[in-house]
């Protein structure tokens, strides 16, 4: 028995693909915290690469929607660009650092289901 698909269960797992790809690139962050600290600035592109592997890598999987390449560049022009101004508003003092990774959360999270959500609609996903 097929079970239905639902906008409910396309969210969870957006939300599990997200939430996995977040803890790798938390876990990522931690081993080359110490690198960052002496000044390789170029590590901090590897947490976000690795959260998106496994987000793109996870979401297909478990909702069976096919994902091509424009998604992997909004994916990451969302990460990369989102992340790069809130790391600017940080540098300039305007921000704490926790209130803009909160917004940056908030901000790759809120238009990357809203693309996900219209995608599979478009295509027949809930038919």
């Amino acid at each position: 028995m097929m079970q239905k698909r639902t906008l409910l269960r396309l969210f969870m797992v957006y939300f599990f693909s997200f939430a996995a790809g977040l803890a790798l690139a938390w876990i990522i962050l931690t081993r080359l915290a110490d690198g960052v600290r002496e000044g390789y600035y170029i590590l901090l592109l590897l947490p976000p690469l690795g959260g998106m592997a496994v987000f793109h890598g996870l979401f297909p999987l478990l909702s069976r929607i096919r994902l091509g390449l424009e998604f992997i560049a909004v994916g990451g022009a969302l990460v990369y660009g989102i992340g790069a101004v809130m790391s600017a508003v940080v540098w300039m003092g305007w921000l704490d650092p926790g209130s803009a990774l909160v917004m940056w959360l908030v901000a790759v999270f809120g238009p990357g289901w809203w693309l996900m959500s219209q995608h599979a609609e478009k295509i027949g996903y809930f038919e």
